[in-house]
């Protein structure tokens, strides 16, 4: 008889189990999208190695069993499709003013998505000063700075995205100088070890949903220019089959290894199934500091968004913009950035729309 008891305990087990694991599912950031130019090209591979970027993703897949929608995957484009990528233009991509390259369209279909300069981003002139920012394609490390503050700053307003980005591709001797070496070196190591590390003054905290790939210090000597050994030849500084070689791999694995992690911070879990009608929740706690959560229901399938405004209607971050399948969701909302007072957040999901108000209380 306790036999019987055990056994009929034990499938009970398996089936809270199982429904646990349907109700609160976790958003996964698996899939994305590499904007590169030539350079990235060269690193994706296989560029005569015996290795490439997809390669490495079947080996970081089998390594850690990531199978069907658990596992990694990402494509490339070449973007912009001119030639310029600079961080000059970057800058002016994520503020929506490059007519000739927008990026709004990825952001629904890419959880993940890489962005990079290429390697005359390594040809900076001078130190700078704040009048540079009148003159943005003026390649100085207080322009770059100022550029990456503000490319980053758009990326941590797009929470359900998981953003990486490179810096500087290192140049051959032939094609720089020992000043511009050193002033790409101060810059790259400031955006890695600095900004990133959210010990920027002026840039604060560094969100979660941003990673810094530092492209430029994997490939230098002692004097900061990229390596021959790595190099196309003494006059061309793509990267080689060697630089694919070593790069590959840690592409994959430090840009995967931080977009998973970033699933355990990200916002948004669906926490309940069965629903009858949309409804947006008061959000609790209210008056809140510095965190709180926003639940809502969605009865069929629908692509939802979720914003926060400021009390004169700015919009001050996207905490969801996404197909959503039926079923009770709750959102995570951080406001540890921004000032004390009243803000609203609005959902829109079809014909759908809802606003209430909330106070952040510092």
């Amino acid at each position: 008889m306790g036999g019987i008891h055990m056994k009929t305990l034990n499938i009970l087990l398996f089936f809270i189990f199982i429904i646990s694991v349907n109700v609160y599912s976790q958003l996964l950031f698996r899939s994305g999208m590499f904007f590169h130019h030539s350079t990235g090209l060269c690193i994706w591979g296989p560029n005569g190695s015996t290795t490439s970027v997809p390669q490495q993703m079947t080996i970081y897949n089998n390594s850690h069993g990531y199978t069907g929608t658990n596992a990694v995957t990402m494509n490339e484009i070449w973007f912009p499709a001119e030639d310029d990528n600079e961080w000059c233009r970057w800058h002016r991509i994520f503020e929506n003013q490059d007519t000739a390259a927008n990026i709004q369209p990825y952001y629904a279909g890419n959880r993940i998505m890489v962005i990079k300069s290429c390697f005359p981003s390594s040809n900076i002139e001078a130190i700078g000063e704040p009048s540079d920012t009148l003159y943005p394609d003026y390649k100085t490390i207080f322009n770059y700075k100022w550029h990456w503050r503000h490319i980053i700053n758009v990326m941590k307003t797009h929470p359900q995205n998981f953003f990486v980005i490179w810096t500087n591709a290192p140049l051959v001797p032939n094609q720089t100088t020992t000043q511009e070496a050193l002033y790409s070196h101060y810059f790259c190591k400031w955006a890695k070890d600095t900004l990133a590390n959210g010990l920027d003054p002026v840039f604060g905290p560094f969100p979660p949903n941003v990673y810094v790939f530092d492209f430029f210090h994997k490939l230098v000597g002692a004097d900061y220019m990229l390596l021959l050994m790595y190099a196309t030849s003494s006059d061309d500084s793509h990267p080689n089959a060697a630089a694919t070689q070593l790069v590959a791999p840690q592409f994959v694995n430090e840009i995967f290894n931080a977009s998973i992690a970033y699933e355990f911070i990200y916002g948004i879990k669906k926490v309940g199934s069965q629903v009858s009608h949309f409804e947006l929740y008061q959000n609790y706690p209210n008056p809140f500091n510095p965190v709180t959560r926003i639940n809502f229901d969605i009865p069929k399938n629908e692509y939802v968004t979720l914003k926060i405004f400021d009390i004169l209607g700015k919009e001050v971050t996207i905490l969801v913009d996404e197909p959503l399948t039926p079923g009770k969701y709750e959102v995570k909302f951080d406001g540890s950035g921004l000032s004390s007072g009243m803000y609203f957040y609005k959902l829109v999901a079809g014909t759908f729309n809802e606003t209430k108000r909330m106070i952040l209380l510092k």
